[in-house]
This record gives C-alpha cells, structure tokens and sequence, in this order.
C-alpha cells in the first residue's frame, strides 16, 4: 500500500496554535500539523533509513497558497505555511508534485472567497521563525488509503491539551458542534484571536538563517531567458523526478571521475527541475569546491520553486530553453535527468530546430523519431568545457532504437564512455515510470584507440548486479546494445537467421479495434454480411495453446471467434445491397472515429490494409509467465489474420517450396522457432519498466536459430543461399 513520510510539529507552543487553526478553518480535517516528505509506493528500498532521519528543528519562512488564480470552481483551494530544513531536503521526494514545496496546511477546501479572507488575515502576522522540536524527533509513515476506505467517524475527539489552549484563547468550549455552525467572519475573528496568541508565545523563538530566497511569487527579471518558441507544458507522465538517493549516486560517481587537477566544479543541469542534482553535489562535496552553479528550468513553476530553494545557496536559476546553452559560461561537471517527451508531442517548428543543430553537432541528419532527452544530451556537449564530466539519467531505449543511433554514435565518437549502468525491470527507480532508465557516464574528450568502457546491469550504481567490459571498437559495430552482451552459441556464417527463413511484417493496425473487430456471433446478429468479415486472431494472451487449429471454414478452433469487418465496397454500394451493414458502419459517426489518422486515409475507410495469413507469428510484446516466454511463437494453422499485437512471419519461396513438398513437417520447423524464442529472441528485444519486453520486425529478422540441424538444410537441398 502506498504511503508517505511526514514530519508532525510536535512542539509545545507552535504544533498546537497550528493545529487548532486547521480544526477552525476546516472543522471535518483530522490532520495534524505535519510536512510531507517522502511518498512511498514502488520505490522504498530505503524507507528505513528516512523513517530513523532525526530532525531537531523546522523553519517556518511565510505564507503561501495554491488554487487561487486561475483554478476551476470545484477545485480545492489550499493556505498554507511554508517551511523549509536543511535536515529534510536530501530526503525529499515526491514525483507527483514535483514544484510542491515543503508546507503545513491550514485550510483545504473549495471556497475562493474564505481561502483569500483567511490569506488576508493571516499575513497581518509575522511567520518567520525557528521552531525547535522535542529530542529524537523522527519521521513518521502514513498509509496511503484508497477513497472510500475510510469509514466516517461520529464525532471529532479532541486533544485535552487542544481544549485547553482553544479556551485560554477564547473563554469558549472546544467542540465540533460549535466549529461547524460557525459563519465565516466568526471563524476569521478566532483565526485572529489564535495567530495573536501564538506570536505572543513564540516572540523568543530565533529567527531561522536564510534558505530560502525571499521572492515567493516567482523569479527576478534577471533570470527568466525566455524561449524563442514559448513554453512548452511537460506533461506528468513525461517528467520522471530522480529520487535523492539516486541523485547522490550519480553526483558522487560524477565527482570522482573528476580530472586530479580539477579543484573547483562548475556544475551545470540543463533540466534543474527543483535542483535535486545540485542538492545531491552538496552532499557529496565541499560547498567551497563548487565555484558556480547554473540550472536551466524550461517551466516556469520549476523554476521559481527551485529558485526560492536554492537562490541564497549558490545556484544560478534560469528559467530559460536549453536550446541555446552555447551562449552560457561552459561547465566541467554536468549531471541531469531531463523530460521524457515523445517525439510526436514536440512542436513541429520546434522539432526542426533542434533536429538542425543536434544535426550539426553529430555531422549528420539525427533521425526525426529522437525523443527531447535525445536534444538535451546532445546540445549540451556545447556547454562543456574539455575534460568535462557529465553522467545523464536517460531512458535504456536509446541502446536498441533505430533514433538512439545518435546517442549510441555520440558516446562511441565524439566522447570518452565512461560507463552505462541498466537498472532492472524488477527494481523501478521512479515511483510513476513506466520506462527503464540507465545512468550513461562519459567525459568530453575523445577516446584512446584502446580504451574500455564498463557495462553494468542490476543492483545500484555502485553495486551493481553483473559487469563486464568492452573496447569501444566493439560497440562501434554493434547496430544495437544489450547488457549484458549476449554472444549466442553457433553465430557463425552458416547459424541461421530467421531473416533467412521468413519476410515479416506487423498485423493489421485498424485504427480502432473496438468497432471493427467483433465477436463473430455479434456479427451475425447485426446482419454484417461474410463477404465484408474476416477471421482474425484474439490477443495471445487469451489464446489456451501456442497451437491455433482450423475449423472448416477457416476459422481458428477457438472461443469466441473474432471476425476483422474488412470491405472495398463504396458506401453507395453497401447502403443499396446491404442495410444492415450499413446501419453498423454509421454508428462510427458518433463515436469520432472518422477523425482519426489511420481510418480518414483508407478508401473506403473500412477497409483494412492487406495481409494474407500466416502461418508462424511472433507475439510483439509481452511478459511472458511461468508456461510461456515474454515473446511467443505461434504456430497458426487457420486462415486468421492477426492484429498490430503480433508480427506476421512469411515463409520465403525456399521454405514455402519445401513446406508444399512436405520435405519439411510443419511442427518440426515450429520447434525450432519456438526454440528460438526460448533462448535467443530476448537478445534482439527491448526491456522496458515492470519487465515488458517488445521485439520489431526487423530485430526479428536478426534472431538466430537456437540450432541449425542437419535435416534443415537437408530439407532445404541448397536452395537457401546463405
């Protein structure tokens, strides 16, 4: 079960005042004051030691809020305290609020109007000030419950050290009753009364040194570089926050990969965030040896937020496009963990650009499909002075995709790897990730003729599960990398490749696979005509056996049988010879499929890309279980297409001659693919987060045969020319 790490201000004179304006302002909350550290979900292998952290003071720094402007009316509008502790920042992590800052709330709720009234009162007093908390002071794990699980209580039971404070203050009795009928401006005249009191108790408490920066609202003129093409939103899916204790790993392994005469870093972060990387190098180096410190920060929430913390502290905030970091004073230490977006969701124009000058840097086109961590990593090479280190957390991808080449060309010619570390499928690293990531360590110059990089997979980067090492000359050849390298037994000349066997293609893609695929039985009801039907395959992951048996007519011997709706009929046609058929393909109309890419270019638009069946298919991702590998071979002896789900494999004319013949049993050549897929086809996949596994065509193409045996090429009598 999900869950948080919180600091509770457990005082003797702040904790209460606090928590008895949580209870006025909103009488239904149970919370008690507290500071939201750490979320805990998939990513809590070192809960123990945050939860043992000791911490013996809070800052209180000024007020704050979220939802006022611009915040739909239903939304929730928050007034909070904010706070900040050099004892909690290495702990902190919370990926789902990446810009949230360290805060105790006062008031949750949807009125606008109380939320900027209590905001109001609220600042005619003084919230700066230390507030030591009592010996031993540790952090305390809340348990995430789903909506709905909690029952609701009959009444609020108050704290008696609550009641007393509420009467020495008020002359009233504490009491939910009471709290709740209360009118508004009656609730801001106790806030009043409260806030008096406790600046009265907390007048010898010592004003906290300067963390923070005192700008809340944003950042100076100064820093906001702008961008030529505008901000672009990064969505939540796409930005992945580094967890503190990986940051650290990172900055402590950058560090020491530091040339000796290097005395002083100039760090720099191309997508800063709210600075965990320069937090983690505070860590792990002397605050003296950091000369300067610039973070780009493309959004300007970020930016603030990570100004606020760090601005007073060394850090040269900008909030700005890192398209343009060769006009910026070059760095020897970069570390950074920019934003996952896809290619298809970056601007047009502002692809172009990038594409142009990653494109010069690499002497040559970088392919179109790169992802915005493929630019980053690039274009940064202009910010770095000779010898530089950097070490990037990027997705794994980029060893195996055909847009990656630019990376993997990048780190075998332009600069000296240093390391790739592969994190497991079975160890996430970020608590919202659905992606693999690999920590890639390099240094700006250009690598001896023999020089050796480390491979390293599993564990941590500083333990890692398996190692090994490999001459850059070797990885200069590899069209894709695995770690660890696989070599498979037999890969000489005459092994065999399934691209020797067979052409593949990917099935039938719809664009909307809820309306034209149906059960068969459906069809008939609806009066779909045959003529306009085709058997096709379910999801392999509904299929009981690897073998797919015909019935009489061509449809595979399953439950239920799915037919594909495939016609070249013009809809005239279709409307004068079949109505029924016709009544179906209107119902498109007010489920907006017409609009979508791949159905509005088809001629008529539904009819389906051509394929003929095939007799093997290869299933194109998957997890494999305890009965079946994550990517299976499926022998089909029905006359069923297969979905975009499945890679169709074609005998060629070699094969299919000696599969006519019967020279060669079916089944025999099913084993052997089927061997294949056992022991060699993960060598030519990707491994994506939770341990999912995806093979393309053409690295289909490129499995060897576990075994070729003799009877083989017997069967093939030399008509396969290899």
């Amino acid at each position: 079960m999900p869950s948080v790490s919180v600091l509770y201000i457990n005082d003797a004179i702040v904790g209460p005042h606090l928590e008895l304006l949580r209870k006025v302002c909103d009488p239904a909350s149970r919370s008690r004051p507290h500071v939201t550290v750490r979320y805990f979900d998939k990513v809590d292998r070192t809960r123990v030691e945050y939860l043992e952290k000791q911490v013996d003071h809070i800052n209180l720094i000024g007020l704050g809020a979220f939802g006022l402007e611009g915040a739909s009316p239903g939304a929730n509008r928050v007034i909070f305290i904010r706070c900040e502790s050099e004892d909690l920042e290495p702990l902190e992590h919370k990926p789902d609020f990446p810009a949230s800052e360290f805060h105790i709330t006062l008031y949750e709720g949807k009125s606008a109007k109380f939320a900027r009234d209590l905001l109001s009162v609220l600042k005619d007093f003084r919230w700066r000030f230390r507030v030591p908390l009592p010996k031993g002071t540790t952090l305390s794990e809340i348990r995430i419950k789903p909506h709905g699980a909690r029952k609701p209580e009959e009444r609020m039971v108050y704290r008696e050290e609550l009641k007393r404070l509420f009467r020495a203050i008020t002359s009233k009795t504490l009491s939910e009753a009471y709290l709740i009928d209360l009118p508004n401006n009656l609730r801001l005249e106790l806030v009043r009364a409260i806030c008096n009191h406790v600046e009265r108790k907390a007048r010898d408490l010592p004003l906290p040194d300067p963390l923070y920066c005192d700008s809340p609202d944003g950042l100076p003129d100064s820093t906001n570089q702008g961008s030529d093409l505008g901000f672009t939103p990064v969505a939540p899916s796409d930005l992945f926050v580094t967890p503190p204790e990986l940051a650290e790993d990172m900055a402590k392994y950058a560090v020491g990969l530091l040339d000796r005469e290097v005395k002083k870093v100039d760090f720099g972060d191309p997508a800063v965030g709210v600075g965990v990387f320069y937090q983690a190098l505070r860590q792990v180096l002397p605050v003296e040896r950091i000369a300067s410190a610039i973070g780009i920060e493309i959004d300007p929430r970020m930016a603030a937020t990570a100004y606020r913390r760090w601005a007073e502290r060394g850090l040269d905030v900008r909030n700005s496009d890192y398209l343009h970091m060769e006009r910026l004073p070059p760095r020897n230490l970069i570390l950074a963990n920019p934003p996952y977006l896809r290619h298809q969701r970056i601007p047009r124009e502002r692809k172009e650009k990038l594409r142009e000058r990653a494109s010069v840097i690499m002497g040559k086109r970088v392919n179109a499909r790169a992802g915005q961590y493929v630019y980053f990593l690039l274009l940064s090479h202009q910010w770095m002075k000779p010898g530089a280190v950097a070490v990037w957390l990027i997705p794994s991808e980029f060893m195996q995709t055909a847009y990656g080449v630019a990376i993997r060309e990048y780190l075998t010619e332009k600069v000296e790897l240093v390391r790739v570390h592969r994190f497991n499928h079975d160890d996430p690293q970020f608590e919202t990730a659905h992606v693999l990531p690999a920590v890639v360590a390099f240094r700006n110059r250009r690598p001896p003729a023999n020089h050796v990089a480390v491979l390293t997979v599993g564990g941590t980067l500083y333990k890692p599960a398996k190692r090994t090492t490999i001459h850059i000359s070797e990885l200069r050849k590899d069209s894709t990398w695995s770690i660890p390298r696989r070599i498979t037994k037999g890969q000489s000349r005459f092994a065999l490749k399934i691209g020797d066997l067979f052409t593949v293609r990917r099935g039938i893609a719809t664009g909307a696979n809820n309306f034209f695929i149906l059960k068969r039985e459906h069809a008939r009801e609806l009066g779909i005509p045959d003529l306009a039907l085709r058997p096709i395959l379910p999801k392999a992951r509904t299929l009981s056996s690897d073998v797919v048996n015909r019935e009489p007519d061509g449809y595979p011997s399953i439950n239920p049988q799915l037919s594909l709706l495939d016609c070249n009929l013009s809809e005239d046609q279709v409307a004068a010879q079949y109505p029924e058929l016709m009544a179906y393909l209107n119902t498109a109309k007010g489920l907006g499929i017409l609009d979508r890419n791949l159905i509005r270019h088809r001629h008529p638009w539904y009819k389906q890309e051509h394929r003929d069946p095939s007799p093997f298919l290869c299933t194109y991702m998957g997890r494999g279980g305890k009965d079946h590998p994550p990517l299976r071979i499926i022998l089909n002896k029905s006359d069923a297409v297969a979905p975009n789900t499945y890679i169709m494999m074609y005998p060629r004319e070699p094969l299919m001659a000696v599969l006519k013949d019967r020279l060669l049993p079916i089944e025999d050549l099913f084993m052997l693919l089927k061997e294949a897929a056992e022991k060699n086809i993960l060598v030519n996949a990707r491994i994506h987060a939770g341990g999912l596994r995806k093979i393309e065509p053409g690295e289909l193409l490129k499995v060897h045969l576990a075994s070729s045996p003799p009877w083989l090429y017997s069967a093939m009598d030399g008509r396969l020319q290899l």
